[in-house]
This record gives C-alpha cells, structure tokens and sequence, in this order.
C-alpha cells in the first residue's frame, strides 16, 4: 500500500505494508517538490507486484470555505494532495504487474454533508479522473484501476468505519472480472 501515516488503520485491516509518502506541504512556489521527485525516482527500484492499494489523506482535515483560504493555504491543502496523489497513483501504476490491479481510497463527503469540504471533493474528482485515464494508459498491460471513496472523516455524518473501507478494497483486490477494468464504489453511501 502506497499512502500517507493518516491511512494505517485500512494498511492494518488489509495485512498490508505501508509504504509512506514524503511528510511535505507545498507552497505557492512548491518549493519541496524535489522531495516528490527524489520519492517518485527511488520507487522504480522496487520489484512489481500484483496489486496496490493507493490513499492520501492528510493527517488531520477540517471543513473550511474556498472563499476565505489564501494562496499559502490552497497550496498547502489542494495542491499538496493533488501532487501527491498523481504521484503515488503514477508510482503505483508502474510497479503494478501485467495484469495486476490498483485500488485508490479517497475521501469524498456525503452530498449532503458537502458544506465546507469542497476541497477534499475536488480531489476526490481528480483522483477519479486520473484514474479513468491512468486505466486507458495502462490497458495494454491489463492493469485495472478502481476507486474506493469513503466519508469516514469528512462530512457532518458518522461517516463509514474503516472495516467496511477494508471490505470494499479486499473485493475489489479479490475480483477477476475480465471486462471491468475501472471502477468507482461509494462505501456507505446514503445520498
């Protein structure tokens, strides 16, 4: 599994080894996006294996309004996580065998829990857009791609349990269903 120190508790239910992406925060300039790269270049040592499991949650994650967030801000919550999970899914994607699988975990609010979590839904867009596209790129290879996204901790609800998380992404991992080649599950949905 390929994430940040906030997802152990899913590493944990899965029997998985985290693989820890670099603690940075970008700024407007993203001046420690070297530390990205330098991360990103030392994964293509490791050997392939047949299936990852990618997410990148922030330690800690607080509703706030785009309207009052600075540069320094936006930079440190959105670019950070875009940045970072583009990475981790590229990583992941090349160290994924033929014929293997990646399963990405985002945080996207209920609908109607939305209010002040705008930017954990944007990357949760993102993170499914990039992996629609990263599932044609890498089709030759017979990779699947699938997303998982959770409101556990975002969102006005109890939001899911990380069992049910866990559950989600080991059907997923378990699933050799020729033909399906990306898919998107909203684990404890209700809007």
């Amino acid at each position: 599994m390929i994430g940040t120190p906030a997802v152990r508790p899913i590493a944990e239910g899965l029997g998985a080894v985290l693989d820890e992406l670099p603690a940075v925060v970008l700024d407007p300039a993203w001046t420690a996006s070297p530390v990205i790269e330098t991360w990103r270049e030392a994964q293509r040592s490791v050997a392939p294996v047949d299936s990852l499991v990618v997410a990148v949650w922030p330690e800690t994650v607080a509703p706030s309004s785009v309207v009052t967030l600075d540069l320094e801000e936006w930079s440190a919550r959105l670019e950070t996580s875009f940045a970072l999970w583009f990475c981790a899914l590229d990583v992941a994607c090349d160290r994924c065998a033929e014929g293997g699988q990646v399963v990405a975990v985002t945080e996207r609010p209920e609908a109607k829990d939305s209010a002040g979590w705008s930017l954990e839904s944007a990357v949760a867009d993102a993170v499914e857009v990039m992996v629609r596209s990263l599932a044609l790129v890498h089709r030759s290879r017979r990779v699947r791609l699938h997303v998982v996204s959770t409101s556990a901790r975002v969102g006005g609800g109890t939001g899911t349990p990380v069992a049910d998380v866990v559950g989600a992404v080991a059907m997923l991992l378990d699933t050799d269903a020729p033909g399906i080649n990306t898919a998107v599950i909203r684990v404890g949905s209700d809007s």
